[in-house]
């Protein structure tokens, strides 16, 4: 989970090719399965995993298996026609949306033959509506995007990071020996970046995500945002920790409500994605949750 900027004006895969066959085959069952009708409504309990969140003043958009929700009072509610599974998404410096992930296989401008189901990444200038793609479709698959200064790094299912400049062209940069889950770059040095694994392993780069460091003392987190004071991390459980860097030892300071899919650190405070669909925003030390239930 990268730290979600205002937009200006608001406040190839090592993966087995059977593992490959498996994964598109079942997303093209999910998606034939999916309402692709904007505006439609989407019951928490069937969205699966929320992965990215960006939060401008009023507007909650959700990147989600069953493709980019808008949350409007109390319910999702789907944008656009289109049914991605998304696994990352980001604003970028120029206030489109970027994401990546898995694209909705109906629409026969994603499908390359003989090519793994991977989005690429792709780029909204419209808030979500429509998307075209920046480049890599069927060639890349990015679990975390964390926008720069001038542009975005991203790191792919294989541990590689890339580094986009403003105008979409990137290249690799570096690598990680773990799936990458989220990935997150400094305000205050933009060579400082820090990246997580599913299975909560901690890796730290000071040279722009071209080396890195395993952090062995860090706790099982999964989810990273650097704060005012420093970082902040969620394990899978919902445990927070904090540092002041993180290479620093880290502190628990609290426990969100429930298995932490996405953790956001915000303008306006601490946002966090549940495992059963729910989005949770904390006011002082307690935890509101933001989505009406399926009853």
């Amino acid at each position: 989970m990268n730290i979600v900027r205002s937009r200006p004006g608001a406040a190839t895969s090592v993966r087995a090719t059977r593992g490959r066959a498996l994964a598109a085959i079942v997303l093209t069952v999910v998606v034939a399965a999916c309402s692709g009708d904007g505006g439609s409504a989407v019951p928490p309990s069937e969205i699966g995993h929320v992965h990215d969140l960006i939060i401008d003043e009023d507007t909650v958009l959700v990147a989600t298996h069953r493709g980019l929700l808008r949350l409007e009072d109390g319910a999702y509610r789907r944008v656009g026609d289109e049914v991605h599974d998304l696994m990352a998404m980001a604003r970028n410096p120029g206030g489109d949306i970027v994401a990546s992930g898995h694209p909705d296989l109906r629409v026969e401008r994603y499908r390359v033959d003989g090519a793994p189901s991977f989005l690429g990444l792709a780029r909204s200038s419209d808030e979500g509506e429509s998307w075209e793609i920046i480049g890599l479709l069927g060639e890349a698959d990015f679990h975390a995007i964390s926008p720069t200064e001038d542009g975005l790094l991203a790191g792919d299912s294989t541990g590689t990071i890339w580094r986009f400049d403003a105008d979409g062209d990137g290249q690799p940069v570096g690598s990680i020996q773990f799936d990458i889950n989220d990935l997150a770059v400094s305000p205050d040095d933009a060579a400082v970046v820090v990246a997580t694994s599913y299975d909560g392993d901690v890796a730290v780069s000071d040279d722009a995500g071209q080396t890195w460091e395993i952090e062995d003392g860090a706790p099982p987190i999964v989810e990273i945002e650097w704060t005012d004071q420093g970082v902040l991390g969620a394990a899978a459980d919902g445990e927070l920790w904090a540092a002041p860097s993180p290479s620093d030892p880290f502190e628990r300071v609290g426990a969100a409500p429930g298995e932490v899919d996405t953790l956001l650190v915000g303008d306006d405070g601490v946002w966090a994605a549940t495992h059963d669909g729910q989005i949770y925003r904390q006011e002082n030390d307690s935890w509101t949750p933001l989505v009406r239930s399926d009853d």
